[in-house]
């Protein structure tokens, strides 16, 4: 157990052995500059459940709510910010005068600027929050702050302070600490908010880029009667994203308060996973395992704990699995006040067909609970027929290196299979007519400096070039599949680098958060691989089907399986013709009825290839039929 809030999650995983390599240090972070990325979006929302206050002692409770009017706007009474050069200005104006580093903020002005996307919890949630790059302080935000009022902790016991925070230190922002003050605002003092795991304390909050931040700091030792609190926030100098702070509470704790944090799929403590490479958001059935889970769980309350656990209910597709619930392992006997620790579980039930799992952790403890609102967490993952992927299935935002790069996620594999192709979404600001090519690397572990090892397989797929139809805006999750010449196999217990190969300009998609540098960048333009802070929305396809060869090789009449199966945007079918013919592709429903019909006119010999939009369609079975001349072939697609 340590008191760590998640920032040492990484060090303390990765000497964890997998495939006879282990990491000698944390690999260096490929940061976008502003010019690199485009305007971002958020598709995740995290906010835990406050400590109940109710019938305790509490000095102050600021949650923000009470700010009317347009946001931005001022702080609450009492609430006070610096003051700010605002020299970059806006689009329209420069304005040299100075200005408030902190307002009052919603999701919607938060992100006036395009690049904070601050998650939106509940309906109509504000915070304080200081932003680097939207009016009204588009700012030299090098030491900005927002503090308290002045609270009297003379004659108050177990007093310990309660806050949200969302630090996401994109694009080269600085660290946040919480600071003390205990004359009166004279001079701050940074507050530990924790010991890592030799014992050294945290004195910057843990950053996280999808996710809102719960964090309990105790204050056991303030006796002052002048007692200010300050959060303070640096953009490092350059351009950066924000810092947001809500639900403060300075206040008596419970005595008993054990709540769940995070759940996530896959078991941190099971070896063969390696740096938690499980985190994926799509597995191919052909690629699963044991249902796995971990949570990190928050001794909240002034007690220590005793024998908390976890039980893991899991549900296909809205059905128990056999088993459930499935007890974890227990801390250990003294799970210390205010102190984290994880607890994971392997369940002995693997799927077998296409679904979705569900998990649903709760704790309890023998200590017993004061507060009972907090105790579960959930998460979820999809199954699929072939698709592998990490991505949230939404594009947040649109990266690409002002000069050629390669731009993937690692794969597991855990039983040999056949790939017949890469998936990738395009993003909004590439250009038509560009290329695009996918690879894949074996990833061979880290070197003495920390840089990841990767050897080239000379596994390339055919070409692609964009048409313009492609391309994802915000939101949006359309890919492309990038065929191999021939489906290649993948071998089990042997981790992959699969990429994109792009020029300058293109932008790839990103959604979710890059936990475990399983997201790696190259750029030709300093030669070096680092690991990203978000997730490319690039994907394996275990159809070995979607093959160039599968189809082209052929000498009769051929068609193949629609990609992505299933769809709910474009989807491409490729058919293949041993002479000229006229075709003609036709769409209808299990009842027959037609719900499509495409003259494609006379095509010729060889591969040919059709991109049909199925966003229209209900979510279903469907029949999609190939006419060339007197020859039809048949297949069925699933729109979701």
């Amino acid at each position: 157990m340590k008191k760590i809030y998640l920032l040492g999650l990484f060090t303390a995983v990765a000497s964890v052995s997998f495939a006879q390599w282990s990491v000698q240090q944390s690999p260096a972070r490929r940061t976008f500059t502003r010019n690199e990325i485009s305007p971002r979006a958020s598709n995740r929302q995290e906010m835990a459940p406050s400590v109940d206050w109710s019938n305790r002692v509490v000095l102050l409770s600021e949650d923000f709510q009470g700010v009317s009017g347009a946001m931005p706007a001022g702080l609450p009474a009492g609430w006070s910010t610096n003051t700010v050069s605002q020299t970059q200005g806006t689009a329209a104006t420069t304005d040299d005068t100075n200005g408030n580093a902190f307002f009052v903020h919603n999701s919607t002005s938060a992100n006036g600027g395009g690049y904070w996307p601050v998650p939106q919890v509940g309906t109509g949630n504000k915070f304080a929050g200081v932003n680097d790059d939207n009016t009204p302080c588009d700012c030299d935000n090098i030491d900005s702050y927002v503090q308290s009022p002045s609270m009297d902790f003379s004659t108050a016991t177990n007093i310990a302070i309660s806050f949200d925070i969302f630090h996401d230190m994109n694009f080269g922002g600085g660290d946040a600490t919480l600071q003390i003050s205990t004359d009166g605002g004279a001079t701050f003092v940074i507050r530990s908010i924790g010991t890592d795991a030799t014992g050294a304390s945290i004195d910057v909050f843990p950053a996280d880029q999808d996710y809102w931040q719960s964090i309990i700091v105790p204050l056991y030792d303030i006796t002052a009667s002048n007692v200010i609190i300050r959060f303070q926030w640096t953009d490092g100098g350059s351009w950066a994203s924000g810092f947001a702070v809500d639900n403060i509470v300075v206040g008596e704790l419970p005595a008993s308060d054990i709540r769940v944090v995070k759940t996530k799929v896959g078991d941190w403590n099971q070896a063969n996973f390696g740096l938690g490479f499980w985190d994926y958001n799509r597995v191919p059935v052909t690629q699963v395992s044991p249902v796995h889970a971990t949570s990190v769980i928050f001794n909240g309350g002034t007690n220590d704990q005793v024998d908390a656990t976890m039980n893991y209910a899991v549900t296909f597709n809205g059905t128990p699995v056999a088993g459930s619930p499935f007890a974890a392992d227990q801390t250990s006997a003294a799970f210390l006040s205010l102190d984290k620790d994880t607890i994971s579980v392997s369940a002995p039930w693997t799927p077998s067909a296409v679904g979705t799992i569900q998990i649903t952790g709760t704790t309890t403890s023998t200590t017993g609970d004061d507060v009972a609102s907090n105790n579960t967490g959930t998460a979820s993952i999809e199954i699929t027929d072939f698709t592998y992927g990490r991505d949230a299935n939404a594009a947040q935002a649109f990266s690409g290196p002002t000069s050629d790069f390669e731009y993937g996620n690692l794969f597991d594999i855990y039983a040999d299979d056949q790939f017949g192709g890469i998936d990738v979404a395009i993003g909004a600001g590439s250009a038509a007519g560009d290329p695009i090519i996918g690879r894949i690397y074996l990833f061979e572990g880290f070197d003495a400096a920390g840089a990841p090892i990767f050897t080239d397989l000379t596994l390339e797929t055919t070409e692609y070039i964009f048409t313009g139809n492609e391309f994802n805006s915000v939101g949006g999750n359309t890919f492309v599949t990038l065929p191999f010449a021939s489906a290649v196999t993948l071998n089990a217990g042997n981790i992959y680098l699969v990429v994109v190969s792009c020029v300058t300009g293109t932008r790839i998609p990103v959604s979710g958060s890059n936990d475990w540098v399983t997201s790696w960048l190259f750029d030709s333009g300093t030669s070096t691989w680092g690991a990203t802070g978000s997730v490319p929305m690039v994907r394996l396809n275990s159809d070995e089907t979607a093959a160039v060869a599968s189809v082209t090789g052929a000498a009769s009449f051929e068609l193949a399986q629609n990609m992505p199966n299933p769809s709910n945007g474009n989807t491409t079918i490729v058919y293949n013709l041993p002479s000229n013919e006229r075709v003609t592709l036709t769409v209808r429903d299990l009842t027959g009825r037609v719900v499509a019909v495409s003259n494609e006119g006379v095509k010729p010999t060889g591969k040919n290839m059709i991109t049909l939009n199925t966003s229209a369609y209900g979510a279903g079975v469907y029949t999609y039929t190939i006419t060339a001349g007197s020859s039809s072939l048949t297949k069925q697609m699933m729109v979701k």
